[in-house]
C-alpha cells in the first residue's frame, strides 16, 4: 500500500530473510510486508522491482502462494491497526508501515528525535566524567576517607569541631592505622576528604540530569513506551550504583586478609577486587545503556542506514567478528578492576617480559590445576597482571583483524568509519596501558588509562550499532527509497 504511492523512479527493494528463528511480532511484521510487495507489483509503479524469483521466499513467509502479479492485501493488525481487513492504499497502514520502515516515532515523539538524542549524549558525558573521578578518587588514596554514607548526601564539615570528629572516624580504621599512623595531618585528610566528597556529589549530580528530564519528558508522552522502559531501568541501575559503591568502599574498612586471603597477612589495605569489579561492571553497563539509545536516537535505522542488498550482508558478515572482539575487549576491561584492586599494576614495571619471564611460574601453577586455584586467577598478582596483558593483546590483534575484514567489504559509510577507528582507539589504550606500567602508575597516566578503556568501549559501541541488522522481514531501503516512501505516504494522508 506504501510502496505503491512511491515514485516510478524507486531503485529496487530487496526483502531481507532473518536468520534463526523469528519472534511472532517479527513474523507478523514479515507477512504484511511481503504481501505488501505482492499488491505493489500488481499496481504497476514498481513493478519492476520485483523480481520473479522473489516470490518462493515471500511465499514462504506469507505461508500462501504469492504470485508477483497478483493482488495481495495487507494486514493491518500485523501493525496494530485493528481488525485484519483488506486495505487498498489505506493512508493510515502507510503511515504506520513507514514508521516502521523508517523508524519514525518508534521510541520517541517524531521531531523529538535529536532532542532526546543529545540529552542522552550528554548524560554519557556526565557517566563518563564520573568513571574518570572515580579513578582519581581511588589512585590518590581517597575513597575510604568518608566513613558512613546517606542517600541524600550531605555538605562538607564546617567547623574545626566537624573535620576533626571526621577525622578521628576515619583513625578507626586499617587504612590510617597501615599506611598513615602519626604521619597524616589534619590538612591531609581535609584533601583527600573533599575528593571523596565530590565524587558523591557528582555522582548525585548526574542522577538529577537524568532522572528530572526522563521524568518530564515521559509525563509529557514524547519518550515512548519502549524507550522509557529502558531509560527507566537505567535509571534504576544508576541508583543501584550508589548503594554498590557504598558496598564496595564498606570492604574497605575491613582488614583487606577478610576479601584476598590467598595474598597472606599484612596487606595494604583496599577495597575488596571483587567489590570493585562489580562497581565497575555496573558503570560500564550503565554509560553502554545510554550512548546506545543516543546512538538509536541520533543514528537513521539500519533499513534506511545500509541502503542495499549487499551492504546488509556486509554488515551481517562482520558483526559476526565483531561480536567475537567485543568479547576480547569486554573480557580485557573486566578485569581492569582486579588489576587496580590488587594493585598489580605496582609489580613486575617490565615489558615486554614480566621481569624475565614471557609466561610468569605463577600463572603455571595456577592454571595446572585451576579448581584448587581459582582465586589465584582473581587476587595473585603476576597471574591476574598476564591474564590483563593477554588480553588487551587479544583485542588489538581482533581490532586489526576487524578492521582489515571490514576494509574489503561494502559497508555503509558509518560502519565503515567505526571498523577502522576501533584498532586505533585500542592500540593506543594499549600503549597507555604499557607507560603506566612501567611509570609504576602515576596517578595522571592511571587515570587516563582507565578513562581510556571507556573511549575503547564507546569505539566498540558504535562499530556494533552500525552494524545492527533490520528486524526480520523489515526491507532494507536505500536512502532515496526512503524518502520517495515517506513522500508517497505524504500524498496518500494527504488526499
Amino acid at each position: 500500500a506504501i510502496l505503491s504511492q512511491a515514485k516510478p523512479a524507486l531503485p529496487s527493494f530487496t526483502f531481507w530473510p532473518h536468520y534463526g528463528s523469528l519472534g511472532p511480532r517479527a513474523e507478523m511484521l514479515g507477512l504484511a510486508a511481503a504481501r505488501s510487495l505482492g499488491r505493489v507489483a500488481a499496481k504497476g509503479p514498481v513493478a519492476t522491482s520485483l523480481r520473479q524469483p522473489a516470490a518462493p521466499w515471500l511465499q514462504r513467509c506469507s505461508g500462501a502462494p504469492v504470485r508477483v502479479n497478483s493482488s495481495v492485501a495487507v494486514n493491518p493488525s500485523a501493525f496494530g491497526l485493528g481488525t485484519a481487513a483488506a486495505v487498498d492504499g489505506s493512508s493510515a497502514v502507510s503511515s504506520k508501515l513507514v514508521d516502521v520502515l523508517l523508524g519514525r516515532g518508534q521510541l520517541v515523539k517524531e521531531g523529538y528525535e535529536k532532542a532526546v538524542g543529545y540529552w542522552l549524549v550528554g548524560a554519557s558525558g556526565l557517566l563518563y566524567s564520573m568513571i574518570g573521578i572515580g579513578g582519581y578518587t581511588r589512585l590518590s588514596g581517597s575513597g575510604l576517607s568518608m566513613t558512613d554514607w546517606r542517600i541524600e548526601g550531605r555538605s562538607l564539615p564546617r567547623s574545626e569541631e566537624l573535620w576533626k570528629k571526621e577525622f578521628e572516624d576515619y583513625k578507626r580504621f586499617p587504612e590510617y592505622q597501615r599506611l598513615h599512623n602519626g604521619t597524616m595531618e589534619l590538612t591531609d585528610f581535609k584533601r583527600i576528604y573533599f575528593v571523596e566528597w565530590f565524587h558523591r556529589m557528582w555522582g548525585r549530580g548526574v542522577g538529577v540530569y537524568f532522572a528530572v528530564p526522563l521524568v518530564y519528558l515521559g509525563a509529557r508522552r514524547i519518550i515512548r513506551g519502549p524507550l522509557l522502559l529502558r531509560l527507566t531501568g537505567l535509571l534504576g541501575l544508576g541508583i543501584s550504583q550508589a548503594f554498590v559503591g557504598w558496598w564496595m568502599v564498606r570492604s574497605g574498612f575491613d582488614p583487606p586478609e577478610k576479601h584476598t586471603p590467598t595474598l597472606g597477612q599484612n596487606q595494604r589495605p583496599r577495597v575488596s577486587p571483587y567489590r570493585l569489579a562489580s562497581h565497575w561492571t555496573a558503570a560500564l553497563t550503565l554509560y553502554v545503556g545510554v550512548v546506545w539509545n543516543a546512538l538509536t536516537l541520533l543514528r537513521p535505522s539500519p533499513a534506511v542506514a545500509h541502503g542495499t542488498a549487499e551492504a546488509l550482508a556486509a554488515a551481517a558478515k562482520c558483526r559476526r567478528l565483531a561480536l567475537l572482539v567485543a568479547a576480547a575487549v569486554g573480557l580485557t576491561l573486566l578485569s581492569g578492576p582486579f588489576i587496580a584492586g590488587n594493585d598489580a599494576g605496582r609489580a613486575f614495571n617490565t615489558w615486554p617480559k614480566m621481569n624475565y619471564d614471557w609466561v610468569p611460574p605463577e600463572w603455571v601453577r595456577a592454571v595446572a590445576n585451576p579448581v584448587a586455584n581459582m582465586r589465584l586467577f582473581f587476587e595473585e598478582t603476576a597471574v591476574v597482571q598476564f591474564n590483563h596483558r593477554t588480553l588487551a593483546y587479544a583485542s588489538v590483534f581482533g581490532a586489526l583483524g576487524l578492521s582489515a575484514y571490514g576494509a574489503s567489504l561494502p559497508l555503509w559509510s558509518g560502519a565503515a568509519v567505526a571498523v577502522r577507528l576501533l584498532p586505533l582507539a585500542v592500540g593506543a589504550q594499549m600503549c597507555l596501558g604499557i607507560a603506566t606500567l612501567l611509570l609504576y602508575v602515576p596517578i595522571e597516566l592511571g587515570v587516563a588509562h582507565q578513562a581510556g578503556g571507556v573511549l575503547v568501549l564507546t569505539s566498540l559501541v558504535a562499530v556494533l550499532h552500525a552494524l545492527r541488522l533490520p528486524a526480520a522481514g523489515v526491507l532494507a531501503l536505500p536512502a532515496e527509497a526512503a524518502a520517495a516512501v515517506a513522500a508517497g505516504a505524504a500524498a496518500s494522508a494527504a488526499a
